[in-house]
């Protein structure tokens, strides 16, 4: 083998030898055990030889350029002012949040009038039963039902209830 060759071609290596020199492989032969124990000895020691190679020597520095720091120290700065601005932004954010602002309702906004448009809906309901009922407006359900209906609306409006018909 190469004293170049990668961790992986040793090993590779030393694992083929095993294979072919493995006494139980050649049945018991004193010769394949010997030849198994030296396979063994040689890969411990290539091992522990690669354990203590020196590292490689570190690169030199690139000579630094003066601008090249400038610059550098520059974008440090505009980095730390863009987390300020960002900070003060999420503190601005949180008091904005943090006060309280009254919000007019739909009906002081004008997008619902609750009690009139149920009102409306309940004398629209009212007419109906009248226009249908007209026939049996003596009828004691029909009655009671258009009754019903004027009360609720008079709770919604404000209004005294009309006295029920008998």
């Amino acid at each position: 083998m190469s004293s170049s060759a990668s961790d992986e071609e040793v090993r590779a290596a030393y694992r083929r030898l095993v294979r072919l020199h493995h006494p139980d492989h050649n049945r018991g032969s004193a010769e394949s055990a010997r030849r198994f124990e030296e396979v063994q000895d040689a890969y411990a020691r290539i091992k522990e030889l690669r354990s203590h190679a020196p590292a490689e020597e570190p690169r030199p520095n690139a000579p630094t350029d003066q601008d090249l720091e400038a610059r550098l120290a520059k974008m440090e700065r505009d980095l730390r002012e863009a987390h300020l601005a960002r900070e003060r932004a999420r503190q601005a954010a949180r008091e904005a949040a943090a006060k309280s602002f009254p919000r007019p309702s739909d009906e002081e906004l004008g997008y619902v009038k609750t009690d009139d448009s149920f009102s409306k809906i309940l004398h629209d309901a009212r007419e109906e039963l009248s226009d249908r009922f007209t026939e049996a407006t003596e009828h004691p359900t029909a009655k009671r039902v258009g009754d019903l209906i004027d009360e609720l609306a008079a709770k919604f409006t404000g209004e005294s209830p009309p006295r029920p018909r008998r």
